[in-house]
């Protein structure tokens, strides 16, 4: 049974932000990077997500990641070891590796199918780049 897990605006982002971080983080680091008027506002929030379980403390007492769950923004993220990578992202590869493919392979023709099918790739690859990956990297707390 999957467990729900609602966190609101201020613990959204300092979550987010340590979730994409992917390194333990102190409370002034935190308030500072999340322009937050004060560390104990930072620092009641860390306690809060350190009582629901999402966070932990390591032994110099910075903040990170213990539990990761699909919240806000990190629904269309996945989790490669420490890194968060947009989903899209694979579709963006996927289709710029088939647009190369399509310039080095009918560089030289006339063929109309084949050149539609190299226009398809550039606009679904640009798509993809623009639109979606950036979009969502975009959303992430720097």
């Amino acid at each position: 049974m999957m467990e729900r897990v609602e966190l609101h605006e201020k613990a959204l982002r300092i979550y987010v932000l340590l979730a994409a971080a992917g390194r333990p983080m102190s409370v002034r680091e935190i308030q500072r990077q999340l322009g937050l008027s004060s560390p104990s506002l930072a620092h009641y929030h860390l306690r809060k997500l350190e009582r629901l379980g999402l966070l932990a403390r390591d032994e110099r007492g910075h903040y990170y990641v213990r539990r990761l769950v699909k919240v806000g923004v990190l629904r269309a993220f996945l989790a490669l070891g420490r890194k968060l990578v947009p989903k899209c992202l694979f579709y963006a590869v996927f289709f710029s590796v088939l647009l190369v493919f399509c310039a080095l392979a009918f560089w030289n023709t006339t063929e109309p199918g084949l050149l539609f099918l190299a226009l398809v790739s550039l606009a679904l690859a640009a798509l993809s780049w623009a639109h979606e990956a950036w979009r969502v990297w975009k959303l992430l707390p720097r």
